[in-house]
């Protein structure tokens, strides 16, 4: 099996819905680096789900690096931001116990597209999702680990909630907020690239 550069573990904002994997940020910054990417994103996972799946997913495949994205679906589940940070730990612990770097992205925001989701549990979920990028934040400095930032590219400031224009719903990116999450990894996929040649 040719070696693989990079695993991107994750949930739908990985995966790329609704458009699917060809039109995910991760296929989109590895196509424009070179680097041989696998995407294993799946729809409406928890952090939990993901690190039970950790082994076979990523670990089993020694990828160079794994980027690890989770939380949204916590966040609609009401998960305490200590067991969201635990998961994420423990998968930065397996990845390093195998010799795999590990990146850490922060999820984006959500948005209020005036969908039949009420805006107080869309707020409620926005204040979770504030609490586990901050905890993401911390583990990425006190184990200097390198940090994907999806959350401030994709925000209008003036209201605190995703740009309209870069999502479809109120938690997935539009085909242009993928292309700008793209934009964000590719730097870093770049020093990756000259790392592996």
């Amino acid at each position: 099996m040719p070696s693989i550069d990079l695993i991107g573990m994750g949930d739908s904002l990985t995966w790329g819905y609704p458009f699917g994997p060809e039109a995910s940020w991760l296929k989109l910054a590895a196509r424009e680096t070179g680097l041989k990417a696998l995407n294993r994103g799946i729809s409406g996972e928890t952090t939990g789900e993901m690190l039970a799946r950790f082994d076979e997913d990523v670990v089993r495949l020694k990828p160079r690096t794994v980027t690890i994205m989770g939380g949204t679906n916590d966040a609609w589940a009401g998960y305490a931001v200590a067991e969201v940070e635990d998961n994420i730990r423990a998968m930065v612990a397996k990845a390093q116990q195998a010799g795999i770097e590990a990146i850490i992205c922060l999820p984006p925001p959500l948005c209020l597209t005036g969908s039949d989701i009420p805006a107080s549990f869309l707020k409620k979920m926005a204040a979770m999702l504030a609490d586990y990028r901050e905890a993401c934040r911390e583990l990425a400095r006190t184990q200097r680990l390198k940090l994907l930032d999806f959350y401030t590219p994709l925000l209008d400031p003036a209201t605190g909630w995703g740009r309209r224009d870069y999502f479809t719903d109120d938690a997935h990116p539009s085909v242009a907020g993928y292309r700008v999450m793209a934009a964000v990894a590719v730097p870093l996929f770049r020093k990756l690239c000259s790392r592996t040649n």
